[in-house]
């Protein structure tokens, strides 16, 4: 089979192609003017050969790539090849022989005749290229150039091939073939520059290789001339060292650097809970430690390396030993919240006891607002586990370093944060809280986020690598707690690996009971007074609660009380008074003046002004929105810096109440003849969510049909155009919100009666509590002097109004029996 050649060839037009044997090169490529010596060992091959040197008959060479065949099939050649003459031959090992052969010309072979009992191919003499190039001496003298650095360089060549070069500079095309045969250039290559007729092509593709080969030696060069460098330098520290060993022998100096090294070993060999790549390193270590002088930075570099590898918990750790039972008791004593919250834990929990220490799962993420508990949960879980509570702050890291450590050839280098805290507690199963991820990375940088998710995430943790260590450690075994104040602020790496557990904030009730069940104890602990000493009641707190904070946790009310206990202790300490009772009255003279002014109720019923309920990052809020009518064109206008979807509420509002005109009482006209203006107060703080949408509905159909609304009813829930009313969130801290303004009427979306159960029985029982399904519910029971027949008061009213009669019936009948009962026995005394 002939390879074709694709490039177009000129060849000599002759009546009758010549035949020539053909002889398969596949060890190298015989160029014109240049001989090479093969071995020659098939059995066609010899009779070629022996038949070409007995009658000194010419053959062609052509290169024949490596290709798996049988016997019996012709090996592939290329089509270009050489017209050769056998020069010299000898016998060789075994039947083969060795020839050396000469190249005299370019041939083209054009057809294969018979491959019996060698190959026969017609052949076509190429004409050699008559166009010479203009540049062809810079080009031979560039290729003399990159030859001279060639043989310079890499001693395998002979100096001589250039002065060969020179010698042919008279035919180039002579000393571009004889350059390709002296440099060790791949088969390929040489074939495509033999089949390269064109001068200009020619010399262009061996510039190109040759400073190919002139890298490729300059590289092996280099990387020769660095490792006998390296050697010699370490021959000489060896010399140099030895000497200083003689030197303090001489001296009666003692080895410092050996006893510490020595000390090392012994104690990598003493201690068995090391892994064994641990002991390895540390051996290696302790090695190079001895070679070192005191006087060294690297000395202590090393050192510094060794206390550290060597005092890491690589596989200390607690048993797990605890008792599901324990750990529910522990998070009943040590947090205040709901239920739901606990059986979370216990679940999650209950999986690490059943896999021995281990968790797969998703990490443990607590969300809730400063002073919620989420702290007080970790710390009861890691006393229930019998393990040690670390608390660990990622504020402020925008470098992974910081994380993973820094690589120990950077000077000041040292582990993460991590390692660093693992060293600390002295465990490898530690319950780790990380907090402040909302100020973690505030640049966004998604290596850094990468680099904490490595950490807390069981998937990837087992095999952690600190940069400084440069040994994994698994921390797989370590229960890490995250916490965050909202869900908007975990990045979103985070979010599919985490479990998430919200904490609700803590309402007025709530606040006062673990004040004084946590808060309380410790303050009279830490500032050494007796409760003898200090009274402070309910009402006091309350009115701490809610007009010295306004937070959903109580990190502020601590605060509070801590500035009282301080001035109480200052009085003690000076001996003005030995017993402190705070009232309502005194609390000003230990706090000054409130912060806050809770919201209350109004007086009395007014035309467009309703109390709606709302939920903030600080709890529940009572919140009154007005709203007035003027005339206009039938434009809306709402103010208090309001989000898009408050108003879009707003929207949906007016247009429910525009179509329930008729059946409210309103005139149509008034939608084109007044603006109506909506305002939600205290319009610094930014407002949001779909909550006020029944609110907003009352305060327009109240301006609308000139009726009052009744002040003795706070209101929430979302409203859809057909005039439904949707779940809201955060009904506890809204109900209690209401209950500390004095409103003990609330009216809440139907959908939301479930969550009721939730509320502290005091509130229960004192407010009363209306279930919505639709907006006209809270119309029926909120727009007073409501004339239209639909909804006249005497409808609203009616089952109180019938309640009232029963007991007034009821009460009646009482009072007339005893009256008859009074003058029976009058009679029975007078008839005595």
């Amino acid at each position: 089979m002939i390879i074709k050649n694709k490039k177009k060839l000129s060849v000599e037009l002759t009546d009758k192609k010549a035949v020539y044997p053909v002889l398969p090169l596949q060890t190298g490529v015989l160029f014109p003017g240049t001989m090479i010596t093969i071995q020659v060992g098939r059995k066609e091959n010899l009779e070629l050969i022996n038949k070409c040197n007995s009658s000194s008959k010419k053959f062609v060479t052509a290169y024949s790539p490596h290709v798996k065949r049988s016997d019996d099939t012709i090996a592939p050649i290329h089509q270009i090849g050489v017209l050769a003459i056998v020069r010299d031959l000898k016998a060789g090992a075994g039947n083969s022989v060795t020839a050396t052969i000469e190249g005299l010309r370019r041939v083209s072979l054009s057809e294969v005749i018979k491959s019996e009992p060698f190959i026969t191919a017609k052949v076509d003499l190429i004409l050699p290229s008559k166009r010479v190039p203009r540049n062809l001496k810079e080009k031979m003298d560039e290729i003399l150039e990159v030859v001279s650095k060639i043989t310079n360089i890499d001693p395998t060549y002979s100096g001589e091939h250039l002065r060969v070069l020179k010698m042919s500079l008279e035919d180039p095309s002579l000393m571009a073939d004889t350059a390709v045969s002296l440099f060790r250039l791949s088969l390929d290559v040489q074939q495509e520059l033999l089949e390269s007729v064109d001068l200009s092509l020619r010399f262009k593709l061996l510039l190109s290789h040759l400073n190919a080969e002139l890298n490729r030696v300059a590289t092996l060069h280099r990387i020769q001339s660095n490792v006998e460098k390296t050697f010699e330098d370490d021959k000489e520290k060896s010399f140099l060292r030895q000497q200083l060993h003689e030197i303090k022998k001489l001296l009666g100096e003692e080895f410092i650097e050996e006893e510490i090294s020595a000390t090392y070993k012994n104690k990598i060999k003493k201690d068995s809970s090391l892994p064994e790549d641990v002991k390895t390193r540390g051996q290696i270590e302790s090695d190079r430690l001895s070679q070192l002088s005191t006087a060294s930075a690297e000395f202590g570099v090393t050192k510094n390396y060794l206390d550290w590898l060597l005092s890491l918990p690589w596989t200390k750790c607690t048993p797990e030993n605890y008792k599901m039972k324990d750990i529910e008791k522990y998070l009943s004593t040590g947090y205040y919240g709901p239920k739901y919250i606990k059986d979370q834990i216990l679940q999650k929990l209950s999986v690490r006891k059943h896999l021995g220490g281990i968790d797969e799962g998703p990490t443990l993420c607590l969300i809730g607002a400063p002073g919620t508990g989420k702290a007080a949960i970790a710390r009861a879980i890691a006393t229930a586990l019998g393990k040690d509570f670390i608390r660990v702050s990622v504020g402020g890291i925008s470098d992974v370093s910081e994380l993973k450590g820094t690589s120990r050839t950077f000077l000041g280098a040292m582990p993460g944060k991590i390692i660093q805290t693992l060293r600390q507690a002295g465990t490898c199963d530690p319950v780790m809280l990380i907090e402040d991820i909302d100020y973690f990375n505030i640049e966004n940088d998604s290596s850094v986020n990468m680099g904490l998710l490595e950490v807390v995430d069981n998937r990837l943790n087992t095999n952690f690598l600190d940069n400084y260590i440069g040994l994994p450690f698994d921390l797989s075994k370590v229960l890490f707690i995250c916490s965050v104040r909202s869900y908007e602020e975990i990045p979103e790496q985070f979010i599919p690996r985490f479990e998430l557990l919200e904490l609700p904030g803590y309402i007025e009730r709530e606040k006062i009971v673990i004040t004084k069940r946590y808060i309380l104890p410790k303050l009279f602990k830490k500032h050494g007074i007796t409760k003898a000493e200090f009274k402070l009641t309910d009402k006091v707190l309350d009115q701490i609660i809610s007009t010295y904070t306004q937070e959903a946790g109580l990190l502020g009310l601590s605060q509070q009380l801590e500035k009282i206990f301080r001035k109480v202790l200052l009085e003690k300490v000076t001996h003005k008074k030995k017993k402190w009772v705070i009232t309502e009255k005194n609390l000003e003279t230990y706090l000054g003046l409130p912060y806050f002014i809770p919201e209350k109720a109004e007086k009395e019923p007014e035309i467009g002004m309703a109390a709606g309920l709302a939920w903030t990052g600080a709890g529940g809020d009572l919140m009154f929105i007005e709203g007035i009518k003027m005339r206009g064109e039938g434009q809306i206008t709402s103010t208090g810096s309001l989000g898009e979807v408050m108003k879009e509420s707003i929207q949906a509002a007016h247009s429910y109440v525009r179509s329930k005109a008729d059946a409210i009482g309103i005139d149509f006209n008034d939608f084109s003849d007044f603006d109506i203006h909506i305002h939600f107060p205290s319009g610094a703080i930014p407002k949001d969510g779909p909550s006020a949408g029944v609110t907003v509905s009352l305060v327009l159909a109240s301006i609308l049909s000139e009726r009052p609304i009744r002040n003795d009813i706070a209101m929430t829930g979302e409203v859809t155009l057909r005039g439904k009313v949707l779940q809201v969130g955060g009904i506890k801290e809204k109900i209690s919100a209401a209950y500390r303004a004095g409103i003990y009427h609330v009216a809440i979306p139907k959908a939301n009666e479930k969550e009721i159960k939730d509320l502290p029985k005091e509130i229960l029982r004192k407010t009363k509590i209306s279930y919505l399904e639709k907006v006209d519910d809270l119309f029926k029971l909120c727009l007073l002097d409501f004339t239209p027949s639909t909804f006249t008061l005497e409808k609203i009213f009616a089952d109180e109004i019938k309640k009232a009669k029963r007991k007034s019936q009821t009460s009646k009948s009482k009072t007339t029996k005893t009256k008859a009962a009074k003058k029976k026995t009058s009679s029975k005394k007078k008839a005595k």
